[in-house]
């Protein structure tokens, strides 16, 4: 059923008891005149309807004087002839007590009329703003760096270079006679919804703190957002050949000088949703019991995002949405004859991609110092899972309605927007810090076990390359002798 405001009602209530007191006056005219009929006959005169309350009538519902009763009544106009009622067709002839009483009503509701028709917010609200921009943007930025990058979640020197990237895109033209806010501010308004969840990120809570309504946060965020989406492709690519030789020189540090071709990482997350979609619904509950969309994240170990997919709901698999990725699709082209991908125990082994041992195959002495090694490698995906969320806390409770496919996109771009992120190094381990408990237990979505130590006649091609690469692990001498 539509809604119905206030001022609607009172109109309708208005008009109602207008049409009625003219009724009123064309009835006490006609009993006037038989009053004098039955004067001029002899006759005594009757009952006085003015004994009468004004609020009944005969034939129709009582208390209708009261405008709160109008809730019920059809929506009508001051041109709707069904009330047969017409202002300027009122002539007052006869000069009597009684009619003195219709004109002063009639005069208080046509006052009441005009009121109601010349406002549009019967009781306007005003919001006392004290905004918070200045002093992060002006006080903050210069003097206090910790409370500035708490607010916004980046450093000062990164906010100055966001500004220059997205300054002169077109999507900040004010298209009407009105400016728009400067670009700092906007991108601050986005930034601080960005970097926090719950109640802090309401959209009514970023007003109170910006100081601006609750419109203004939604555009500025929307306008931002578009403008960074715009430099996709140059933030997020496949890494060229000195930032492969830097991963591979980490990787090799961090384990041995064999495993350095293995110098790129997947890990799945989920992104948890306030509330129950209404679009579809039980396809986002996930294995936590939460409501929520799957992202997976092809990383380096520096925790650049070079790869990602967004899109599947939280019921999906990780191995099935990382199925979609451009990494796993044309991987003959982006890797090497001998390189591959680290990945957890819910990704398939295959020749490209290596994973731990999974129950019961890892409870062998010699699997288990293998997964142990795998662990000092592959925590760098879990670090660039936590960075992410460290700093763009809204992905630990996304606050958006989805109640359709238009709104399932615009959460998908809040993520994407989330990803096009410029590391800060200094920030780094507090950031993965705060992000990385959120998400960082085991999957329990894992695909059928190892049944034991394999034999080297039934392996799969993945599992050949799991048993090379940890055969070259006990060769480099660093995980010890084999047990």
């Amino acid at each position: 059923m539509p809604h119905v405001s206030l001022r609607q009602k009172l109109l309708r209530g208005a008009y109602k008891y207008a049409a009625k007191l003219q009724r009123w006056r064309k009835r006490e005219r006609e009993q006037h005149l038989a009053e004098e009929v039955e004067i001029t006959t002899g006759l005594g005169i009757g009952d006085d309807l003015y004994d009468q309350p004004l609020g009944q009538d005969e034939g129709e519902d009582s208390d209708v004087s009261s405008v709160s009763s109008a809730s019920s009544i059809p929506s009508i106009s001051s041109a709707d002839s069904s009330y047969d009622f017409d202002i300027a067709s009122m002539d007052w002839d006869l000069d009597t007590e009684r009619e003195t009483l219709y004109k002063i009503r009639y005069e208080a509701i046509r006052r009441h009329i005009e009121r109601l028709e010349n406002t549009r917010v019967v009781n306007p609200n005003t919001v006392h703003k004290l905004s918070q921009l200045y002093l992060v943007l002006e006080d903050y930025k210069t003097d206090d760096a910790k409370r500035f990058r708490r607010n916004l979640r980046v450093m000062p020197e990164t906010f100055d270079s966001l500004v220059e990237k997205i300054r002169d895109h077109h999507i900040f033209l004010s298209e009407g006679s009105a400016s728009q806010m400067p670009v700092d501010q906007q991108l601050a308004i986005a930034l601080f919804r960005f970097g926090h969840f719950g109640n802090s990120a309401s959209v009514e809570s970023v007003a109170q703190w910006a100081g601006v309504s609750a419109g203004m946060v939604v555009n500025a965020t929307r306008r931002v957002m578009v403008a960074f989406l715009d430099h996709h492709d140059e933030i997020i690519r496949w890494p060229n050949a000195q930032m492969k030789e830097e991963a591979k020189e980490w990787v090799e540090a961090a384990s041995c000088a064999a495993w350095r071709d293995g110098w790129l990482f997947v890990d799945g997350t989920l992104v948890p949703l306030a509330e129950k979609p209404a679009f579809h619904g039980e396809t986002y509950f996930d294995r936590k019991s939460n409501y929520s969309l799957n992202v997976q994240l092809i990383t380096l170990p520096n925790l650049r995002i070079v790869d990602y997919v967004i899109g599947h709901t939280g019921s999906t698999h990780d191995s099935t949405a990382f199925a979609e990725s451009r990494t796993r699709k044309d991987r003959e082209q982006l890797l090497g004859p001998n390189e591959w991908i680290w990945a957890d125990s819910a990704y398939p082994v295959e020749a490209w991609c290596v994973t731990p041992f999974k129950k019961p195959a890892n409870n062998i002495p010699e699997n288990k110092t293998f997964n142990y090694w795998v662990s000092h490698v592959r925590i760098r995906s879990e670090h660039a899972v936590g960075f992410l969320k460290g700093r763009f806390q809204s992905l630990r409770g996304l606050r958006q309605q989805i109640k359709n496919e238009t709104d399932h996109l615009h959460a998908l771009e809040w993520d994407i927007e989330s990803e096009l992120d410029t590391v800060d190094t200094d920030w780094e381990e507090e950031l993965i810090a705060t992000g990385i408990p959120s998400d960082s237990e085991p999957s329990d979505n894992e695909g059928p076990a190892d049944a034991g130590r394999v034999r080297q006649r039934g392996e799969t091609r993945g599992q050949r390359k799991r048993r090379k690469v940890k055969d070259a692990l006990y060769v480099s001498g660093i995980a010890g002798e084999r047990p």
